[in-house]
């Protein structure tokens, strides 16, 4: 008889939101500084339409993963996906919290998939990114 190596949450099962404070320092490290840019340059956002720099989208990306991999572990790092839409600009100063929800899970080769559906939002509530994001939880002898 096999055991799972990493207990599955059952369906509807929510995971430990993560928050992080989106600073312009945490901006600039990930993007480069760069004149003329809206992630980078506060005078050039504003002048483009924007009240503020911009996070770039692939941080938020960057926050689901770490979402799921403190789930899953190495079972997103070697067998994770993620599809992810981006709905609202995320700014310099706003709280982003990282949500899961376990959708499903199903038989994988040795393995079992764990579906979950993730979304970022703001300090407002507002959602600013929407997706799902699965892994593999591995069966041990």
């Amino acid at each position: 008889m096999s055991t799972l190596a990493t207990p599955i949450a059952a369906p509807g099962t929510a995971l430990p939101p993560l928050a992080k404070e989106i600073t312009q320092r945490k901006i600039d490290v990930y993007s480069g500084v760069k004149p003329y840019s809206i992630h980078t340059d506060e005078a050039w956002a504003r002048r483009k339409g924007f009240k503020a720099p911009l996070a770039q989208a692939m941080m938020s990306t960057a926050y689901v993963s770490e979402l799921m991999t403190r789930f899953l572990g190495a079972g997103f790092v070697q067998g994770g996906r993620m599809s992810m839409v981006f709905i609202k600009p995320v700014y310099v100063g706003d709280r982003l919290t990282v949500h899961g929800v376990v959708k499903e899970r199903r038989a994988e080769g040795d393995a079992t998939r764990v579906e979950v559906e993730v979304w970022c939002e703001n300090q407002d509530g507002d959602k600013t990114a929407v997706g799902t994001a699965s892994g593999l939880v591995r069966s041990v002898a």
